[in-house]
């Protein structure tokens, strides 16, 4: 199981998140990928341990309400230099300031041995059924594409360029209008909204 490399997706839906969530916690520099992919099309793989990181710093974020970027440098100071596979509790100790001097804070205690063991169960579970979204254009597309233009060119046939070119300029003055009484309304909703 440590040995193993998962993708974004496959992270993000065994941690049930967005992967542009998890594309945050990357640039912020919360988890660093075992294969960090840069540019269009370069996969980034993640181990084990940083599943179980993940799944730890949301559980900080949601069940103890912590600011996300706390939690994670929290986490950080905590986390044991090699991965605790058999430790049963993980201590994060409270962050030092000047406000709790003189008064004895307990640290936070994690059931590590809990949250790997079901953080497992997830992996096992979304490895067996997950299957990787397709990319591109899907099956068939061209000839959809040619039918599609077939069935409209007949009734093109008597139809100038000027009056194809007229038609277009007239759609996208439409759509202009529309933006631009969109943009003009939602200045309203600010200027009022904030009175």
């Amino acid at each position: 199981m440590t040995r193993m490399r998962l993708k974004t997706g496959q992270v993000a839906t065994i941690l049930n998140i967005n992967p542009k969530q998890l594309q945050n916690d990357v640039d912020a520099g919360y988890v660093r990928p075992m294969v960090a992919g840069q540019g269009r099309g370069r996969v980034r793989l993640y181990s084990f341990e940083i599943v179980v990181q993940l799944k730890v710093l949301d559980i900080l974020v949601q069940a103890y309400g912590l600011e996300r970027q706390r939690a994670a440098t929290m986490l950080a100071r905590a986390w044991p230099p090699r991965f605790p596979k058999h430790t049963q509790v993980l201590m994060i100790p409270p962050a030092v300031t000047t406000i709790a001097e003189g008064i004895d804070l307990e640290p936070i205690r994690l059931p590590l041995g809990g949250i790997v063991a079901s953080t497992q169960q997830r992996v096992n579970g979304v490895l067996k059924h997950y299957h990787e979204k397709t990319r591109g254009r899907p099956a068939g597309w061209s000839k959809q594409m040619r039918q599609a233009l077939t069935d409209v060119s007949a009734h093109l046939q008597d139809v100038s360029d000027e009056q194809i070119t007229q038609e277009m300029e007239t759609s996208r003055a439409m759509r202009r209008s529309r933006r631009e009484e969109v943009a003009s309304h939602s200045w309203r909703v600010v200027i009022t909204g904030g009175s």
